[in-house]
This record gives C-alpha cells, sequence and structure tokens, in this order.
C-alpha cells in the first residue's frame, strides 16, 4: 500500500500463472478448473488480463509418467498477496494439475507502448 496525500492507494501486482494438466483431461473438467483458478483471481480483487490455452504439448521430461501435458496461460493483477497461498493449495490437491508455476511480474508495459517498442526495433 501507498500513502498518497493522506489516502491509502491499493497496489495491484501483476503475476503470469501457466498450469499443465493431465493430458488425458476431459474439457468439461479443463473448464472447471480454469474457472475456478479465476474465480481465486477475482475473489482477492484481481483480474484477468489474458489467458491463452497453448494446448497439449511434449514435455521436456516425464513428469507423473506423463510424457504430454495440457498448457494453460493466465495473466493477472491481484490486490491481496496472499491469494498465492490459495491458488497452490488448490493447485496442489487438484489430481489433473502436473505441473503449474506463478511468476510475479515487476512492471507491466501497456499494449500501445510495445507495440511502439516494437517499431523502433524493427526500424
Amino acid at each position: 500500500m501507498l500513502f498518497i496525500e493522506g489516502r491509502i492507494k491499493k497496489v495491484k501486482r501483476f503475476y503470469e500463472i501457466v498450469v499443465i494438466f493431465v493430458p488425458d483431461v476431459s474439457e468439461e473438467k479443463l473448464k472447471k478448473d480454469v474457472d475456478r483458478i479465476k474465480n481465486i483471481i477475482k475473489s482477492n480483487e484481481g483480474e484477468v488480463l489474458k489467458e491463452e490455452h497453448w494446448g497439449n504439448k511434449k514435455l521436456a521430461y516425464e513428469i507423473k509418467k506423463f510424457n504430454n501435458g495440457v498448457y494453460h496461460f493466465i495473466l493477472c493483477t491481484v490486490g491481496k498477496n496472499y491469494f498465492i497461498e490459495e491458488l497452490k493449495k488448490f493447485l496442489l490437491t487438484n489430481d489433473s494439475v502436473l505441473r503449474y508455476g506463478i511468476k510475479k511480474v515487476e512492471k507491466k508495459l501497456e499494449p500501445a507502448v510495445e507495440n511502439i517498442e516494437a517499431k523502433k526495433v524493427e526500424v
């Protein structure tokens, strides 16, 4: 939290979340689990900014006797710090999750700024 002229301003943090599900997960179960992740984010003063389903990919090494996994990516902002504990608890107890990664992103560039930066590099 920041103090600005006598008021408290909540700072939202940016996170990237990648979840690898078992390759034989049903579409219904996958949707249910992803919706649960998004509900955890929203219940902790968060917002999903970007979501991508990367599909079934070959793993670099075998995990729990699986060689493939279904990847799902979420970029979000969250206002509460302890959402990570709640999210980890859900992911660790879920049988359809092989692995997950949660990374705090220090600075989020707006899409317009990213496009400008890309054009400068191309020239």
